[in-house]
């Protein structure tokens, strides 16, 4: 077999349980917010059944438009913005960066990997192909999820893995800057918790500013546009995904954009730097 070929199914083999949960706990999740979703539904079709002036809920939703026939994947993309979801996208992919260099140095495996006959940039290579495609498949898992949930749970217009396939395209893409400066940060140390703390300490950074950036009390604030902008979290909405095809290409496109620049650096690091040796 080539050696590229090899080398990425054995970095397969050597993540495929923690890779086997991360998809697992997606699917299941996808399944869980199918079923919250028809459960919302049958609330609000018991509420506006309700004669006017008699269910105050009911009223204030007739008022803002909602019918009985209500928008099921409108209301289900509320719940993929939950903080488990964007926690399993970046330890993956925090994982995946920091140990694609300095934790194969740290090992003293780094050398033996780049006696046989691949080169650095296959090596490298290696490491971002099985990173990207596990990400890809555990964002795809919570829209499978949801998919298999619709044939056992009622809702009234069940969204097919088409529809659901953009999010999680949108939730894969999220991924890929977390996964590029880690992986950047990897390939300039020889250690991996290094890497790991900073990945770890610019993803908490990021979420934190899209947290304060939507708080009420700040909405005036002139600082306000700066923090919300400087975080790509802000580029992670399921809602738009579903709804708004201009919004959600350009999210994707900045996300692999910023994503991409960070693998090239990388790259170029890696290419050029001096390796320690290990006995």
């Amino acid at each position: 077999m080539n050696p590229f070929l090899t080398l990425v199914a054995k970095l397969f083999r050597d993540v495929r349980w923690s890779l086997l949960f991360s998809v697992a706990s997606l699917f299941a999740l996808g399944w869980l917010f199918v079923y919250v979703t028809s459960l919302n539904e049958s609330n609000i079709r018991k509420d506006l059944a309700a004669p006017p002036g008699q269910n105050r809920r009911a009223d204030m939703m007739r008022e803002m438009g909602m019918t009985e026939e209500s928008a099921s994947v409108a209301i289900m993309m509320g719940s993929w913005n939950h903080p488990f979801i964007v926690l399993v996208i970046a330890i993956w992919a925090i994982g995946r960066g920091s140990s694609a260099v300095g934790a194969e140095i740290e090992r003293g495996t780094l050398d033996l990997v780049l006696s046989r006959p691949i080169s650095r940039t296959s090596y490298l290579t290696s490491q971002i192909v099985t990173s990207l495609v596990g990400l890809l498949l555990i964002a795809l898992a919570l829209a499978a999820g949801a998919v298999v949930a619709t044939h056992y749970n009622v809702l009234s217009s069940p969204p097919g893995l088409g529809v659901l396939s953009r999010p999680a395209l949108n939730l894969a893409a999220l991924g890929l800057p977390i996964y590029g400066y880690t992986l950047f940060f990897s390939a300039i140390d020889h250690v991996r918790w290094r890497a790991t703390m900073i990945g770890s300490m610019l993803t908490l950074a990021g979420f934190i500013a899209r947290v304060v950036a939507v708080i009420p009390v700040f909405k005036e604030a002139s600082w306000r546009p700066w923090v919300d902008q400087s975080s790509i979290f802000k580029l992670y909405n399921p809602v738009d995904a579903v709804t708004t095809r201009e919004f959600f290409s350009f999210d994707v496109a900045v996300l692999c954009g910023v994503g991409a620049a960070c693998i090239g650096l990388a790259y170029l690091v890696f290419a050029t730097r001096d390796l320690p040796a290990n006995g």
